[in-house]
This record gives C-alpha cells, structure tokens and sequence, in this order.
C-alpha cells in the first residue's frame, strides 16, 4: 500500500471524528423535518395505497375482462352487504333494501355496478337465505382491493349503511373480499404501535441484560429512535411526493427492519 493511500484511509476517520458533533446534529435536524413537514408515513401510505391483488394474475385479468365485458366494473373489489332479521324479512325489509339500492346506484362515484337480485321476484330466491331471515346485495365498487380508491369507496358504502337505519329487528352488514382488504389493512395500521412498543420493551430489556449500564442503554435507544425516525420520514416524503405508491402492509414491515438494523449496528459497533 503506498503512503498516499494509507494517508487516505487514515484522513477519512479523522474528519468523521472530528465533525462527528455536526454529523450527529445534521442527521437530527434531517428526522426531526422529515417527519414534520410532512404527514407520517401511515397516512402517506393510505394516501397512496395500491392494489393488493397482482394485476398480472390469470384471475385478476379474468375478473376485469368479465366485468368490462358485462359493462359491470373495471376494478376486482367486490362487496357484499348482507341484511339479516330477527324474523323471516318482510315488507319493511323490502323497502330498507330498495332504500338501500337507490343510494348505492345514485353514488356512481365509488358503486359501478349493483346486481338487485332480492328486488326482482324471479331471482330474489337466490339472494335470499332458506329460512327467509337473511338477504344480501352484491356491489362492484370502483378501485382494486386494497387500492386507495378501493378503500375510499369501502367506506362510501359503510356510510351509507350507518346513515340509512334499518327498521326494527333488521340489522345490515358489509362484507365481502373489498371491505375485508380493507379491514385487514386497517388492523395492520392499528397492530404497528403495538407491535412498535413491545419491540422496543424487549430491546430494551435485552441490553440492559448485557451493557448493564443506562447511559448506553439510553444511547442505543436514541441512535435506534433517530434511525427509524429517519427512515420513517424519508419512505414518507418520497410517497408524499407520488414518487413511490406502497402498501400500507410495507409499513410495519419497514419500522419492524429499522429497528433490527438499528439494534443490530449499534450493538456490533
């Protein structure tokens, strides 16, 4: 190795030394803007949600070919809303279903296409349950599952549901693969803090068992904090900028691999 190299090698650490106060105080102040200038990645990645089913499936094309060709939808979220009475339904039933299927045609916005078996006499046999108590409707709502347009139109309908009471002894659910995407996402959201702070109840109990000292346990957690802090805000601003569409799924995943890779580094460093 010649001088000049070796003189490389040694100047590069020097200088990280030297203005390691400043390095410190630069990657601070870049965690504290990237995640108050902009909202957190939670919110970014509902904002900019895609779909949860391959767009390049055999089912997933056959699906939207079907209903392209039906003149029905163009998306693969399909929801279900399922009407169920304490008695076998009856006429006021029949007119909370058509209620309902007025407001789900008159919202072209998020419904594309309602398939009104139950209010036509020759099919409402096969929507209906045997014993009478129960009836359901089929929508095809705009946006693929999963999507933030599919989410939002989820919701379109589950507002309907809660603004348009039922009558007494009748009570109306929504179901199906959208609304369950949907929820499955929204769980997910609500299991990250969870999951966030057991994570780090455990590191934490973790080093105190081998450092036994608070002042690096304190400096570990810190150096973790603004590391999934940093990595946090920086997923945010590129999804805030429609520079990346994720899944609200790929959140936790990546605060989970931040903080194993924070522990991990600064453990073996």
């Amino acid at each position: 190795m010649s001088a000049h190299q070796k003189e490389t090698r040694t100047r590069i650490p020097r200088t990280i030394r030297a203005l390691a106060v400043p390095i410190i105080l630069v990657w601070v102040a870049y965690t504290a803007a990237v995640n108050l200038l902009v909202p957190q990645v939670e919110k970014v990645g509902m904002a900019n949600a895609v779909s949860m089913s391959p767009q390049d499936a055999p089912a997933v094309i056959a699906a939207k070919r079907m209903g392209q060709k039906f003149g029905e939808s163009s998306s693969d979220s399909i929801a279900m809303v399922v009407l169920i009475g304490d008695q076998p339904l009856g006429e006021a039933a029949h007119r909370y279903y058509a209620t309902l299927v007025d407001k789900f045609k008159a919202d072209t916005k998020h419904v594309e296409h309602v398939h009104d078996f139950w209010g036509d006499m020759i099919t409402a046999a096969g929507v209906q349950s045997s014993d009478g108590k129960a009836a359901y409707v089929q929508l095809n709502l705009a946006g693929d599952q999963g999507s933030t347009e599919g989410n939002h139109s989820v919701d379109a309908v589950r507002k309907i549901i809660d603004d348009t009471p039922p009558p007494a002894g009748l009570k109306a659910y929504v179901t199906g693969p959208a609304p369950l995407t949907t929820d499955s996402l929204e769980a997910s959201d609500r299991g990250m803090i969870k999951m966030t702070v057991v994570t780090m109840i455990v590191i934490t109990i973790m080093l105190a068992l081998v450092y036994r000292s608070l002042s690096t346990v304190l400096l570990i957690l810190a150096i973790v904090g603004v590391e999934m802090g940093a990595a946090r805000g920086s997923v945010a601003v590129v999804g805030h900028l429609g520079l990346m569409d994720f899944s609200t799924f790929s959140v936790p995943l990546m605060t989970a691999l931040s903080i194993a890779a924070g522990t991990d580094y600064a453990i073996f460093l």
